[in-house]
């Protein structure tokens, strides 16, 4: 589903184009009649794409795209513009938008060449967004794969692990959860990123209880990733997912720690961005995590070995 919103001072094309937009059932569209109305919405609803008019009161097309590239860079934004505004067009392709309608004629061609641009849009941006992930993925294994090579303490690597993913990978938050033995209960050990006091507010076991149902006692239980790519409107997230919103949590992952046969935690990882994981990524994590794991049994395998026999 894509979602747009419209922007124009002209009530009844407003109406027209989320009649005609919406028709085909893959692009959900809101409205509304000003840019600075536009900007208070986008605050609180992630959009795909923008389409805007040109001559608005307050604030016109192009003041309203210069605010929008600049703080939403990779936003696609499409100018609807009247006829006869050629110096329009030319000075908002300067500025970033990515493509132009011009409006007048018949409304059902119009609005089916607005539909189509709108997808190629975003199928665009996706395409970038999804190679841009997948580079930052092979950049976080990369520098996971130096750190297990260098890196000898147990907490020195679990912290640096939480690190890159976070600096390296642009998650909003990562953290690695334990198992204690005698209790069952899952303990964060390390983690790095836009927490504020979230783990603090866990209560995981991985049995299988309610307790033990979310992402993480679930992926540690199993024995395999687990994934919430809608925070909002997924019940494993329920007990939680206030406090994710208040944080930004849109999607999350949760891939297993084992020694050996036995899985004995988890590395949990948060995205801004809903539908975040895709298998592609899920892989790259996976094979990530397993080099954590075979890095820390090794170290427990050194710890345990008596020095005669080394």
């Amino acid at each position: 589903m894509i979602s747009a919103l419209y922007v124009d001072d002209e009530p009844a094309l407003l109406d027209l184009g989320k009649i005609f937009l919406e028709r085909a059932g893959d692009i959900r569209v809101d409205t509304t009649s000003s840019a600075p109305e536009a900007l208070t919405k986008i605050k609180s609803t992630t959009y795909d794409v923008i389409i805007s008019d040109y001559q608005m009161p307050v604030m016109d097309g192009l003041a309203f795209l210069r605010i929008i590239r600049s703080e939403y860079p990779a936003l696609p934004f499409i100018i609807f513009t009247g006829k006869g505004r050629e110096d329009v067009v030319i000075e908002a392709l300067n500025e970033g938008a990515d493509h132009y309608i011009q409006k007048g004629g018949d409304p059902k061609a119009q609005f089916a060449e607005l539909s189509h641009t709108i997808r190629r849009a975003v199928e665009r941006k996706r395409a970038n967004d999804a190679l841009l992930h997948l580079n930052r993925l092979y950049s976080v294994l990369s520098r996971t794969n130096k750190a297990v090579i260098h890196i000898k303490n147990r907490q020195e690597l679990l912290d640096e692990a939480c690190r890159i993913a976070v600096e390296e990978g642009k998650f909003l938050m990562a953290w690695i959860g334990m198992v204690d033995p005698a209790t069952r209960q899952v303990h964060p050990v390390a983690a790095c990123g836009y927490e504020e006091g979230y783990l603090s507010q866990l209560s995981i076991t991985v049995d299988n209880v309610p307790q033990g149902m979310g992402l993480t006692g679930s992926a540690i239980r199993e024995g395999r990733p687990t994934i919430c790519n809608d925070i909002p409107s997924d019940r494993r997230m329920e007990k939680y997912r206030n406090e994710a919103a208040k944080r930004g949590y849109r999607s999350s992952a949760g891939i297993p720690i084992r020694n050996g046969t036995s899985c004995i935690g988890a590395m949990r990882f948060y995205s801004a961005e809903p539908d975040f994981f895709n298998d592609q990524e899920i892989h790259l994590l996976q094979e990530l995590v397993e080099d954590i794991s075979f890095a820390l049994e090794l170290m427990e395998k050194e710890r345990t070995t008596p020095l005669l026999t080394r």
